[in-house]
Order: C-alpha cells, then structure tokens, then sequence
C-alpha cells in the first residue's frame, strides 16, 4: 500500500483505490475520484509506491519579487507531496492540516476594492461590486500567465455603453487569447479563497477553468 494522507482522517492509496480511516480499509468508490484530482494537483509525491511522506521543514523561505510585485518563493515550499506547481511559489501557501487564515493574505486589500453601481433614475437604488485596483489586476494576469502566457488586461466601466446602470470604478478583466474575459476580482477572490490563503487546489480550480475557456487540456 502506498497511502498518502488527504486530511487528519482520512489517506487514499491511488494505487489500490483504497481508503484507510480509523485503522479500517475500504474500498475508495466515488470518492476516488475527488482525491485522485486533489493527488494531481499535490503532485509530484516522490516514491508513491514505496515510501510514506514525511514530515514538511519550514525553512525561512528566499522571496524574490514577482512582476506584480508578490514576493515569491525562490524554492517551492516544502510539502509531505513535494507538490512544486506555481501555488507552492507563493508567500501565502497554506499546506492540508493548516487552517487558512482572515486576512493571511496582506495584498489582498489592496487588490480589490469595491465599486459603487448607481441606478440613472434620481434617488435610484445602490449597490457594491467588488472590483479589483490596478495592482490586483496585475497579480491575476500573473496568475493567468503561468497556463496562458499571451492572456492580457482589460478595463471596462459597467454601464458605459448605456444602460439604466453605470459603476464608479472600472472592471478590469484578463482576456485570453480566445476572446474569453475573466473577472480578474472574482479571479483572485478564487486563487486566494478571499484572502485567507493559497492551496494546492488554488492552481487545480485556475487551471481547470482554463481548461474550460480555452478548450485545452494540456495546461500545466
């Protein structure tokens, strides 16, 4: 058996198809099939037919700065799945069996911010959409630019081409090559689960979406 441990309670052998909880063994089922793209994504665990993961160290991490001003990982951080995707880079990764945490992520407040969206009929209804600055924008289009590396930025104002609505602030989007538009916000409220941290399913839920929009299977 080849376990590798998926939370405090539960390990999956992607070799047998085996669940072990509690000291009992069963086969995995359904549920194979969520832990194996959790395994995809914690990949590369070395010597998954032989030995069990170890221990993660946790050396003061080496930080150089990325385009968008993150300051990431020189090395990947050290994980029980020597998982090395772009998430391991990342200052705020946060390994299974660590609790994310409010506010982890000190950037975030400074990525997005909110718009006010205002009715064009006098004394109209208000409400808020979140929206991210400049900086955000920047960081999203990083984070795309790992899978696609030809996506760009795009800004638009809700509402400016008419309409009963119109924000205060700009969207700002990543556009890939395809045409396809990502909010980049509602993209970096994803990949940092709002600010509280950044997980091996972080580039799982990215690239997946590319997948979708592009129509292409071998990102990453």
């Amino acid at each position: 058996m080849a376990y590798v441990r998926i939370n405090s309670s539960v390990e999956f052998d992607p070799l047998a198809n085996t669940i072990r909880q509690d000291g009992q063994e069963r086969p995995a089922g359904l549920a194979a099939l969520g832990f194996s793209n959790l395994l995809e994504v914690q990949q590369q665990f070395r010597a998954l037919a032989g030995s069990q993961p170890g221990s993660p160290e946790k050396p003061e991490a080496v930080l150089s700065s990325a385009p968008g001003g993150l300051g990431l990982r020189q090395t990947p951080a050290p994980n029980p799945w020597n998982y090395t995707g772009p998430a391991a880079s990342n200052p705020y990764y946060t390994m299974p069996g660590t609790p994310l945490q409010d506010g982890f992520v000190k950037e975030y407040e400074d990525w997005v911010e909110t718009a006010r969206v205002q009715s064009g009929v006098p004394e109209g209804a208000t409400y808020a959409m979140p929206v991210a600055t400049e900086a955000g924008a920047r960081e999203a289009l990083r984070l795309v630019q790992e899978y696609v590396p030809d996506a760009s930025l795009e800004a638009t104002v809700f509402g400016a081409a008419g309409g009963p609505w119109r924000a205060d602030k700009p969207s700002c989007y990543v556009v890939l090559p395809s045409g396809c538009r990502l909010n980049a916000a509602a993209l970096l409220g994803s990949y940092y689960n709002q600010g509280w941290g950044v997980t091996a399913l972080s580039d799982l839920v990215l690239r997946d979406e590319l997948r979708w929009q592009t129509g292409h299977s071998n990102l990453g």
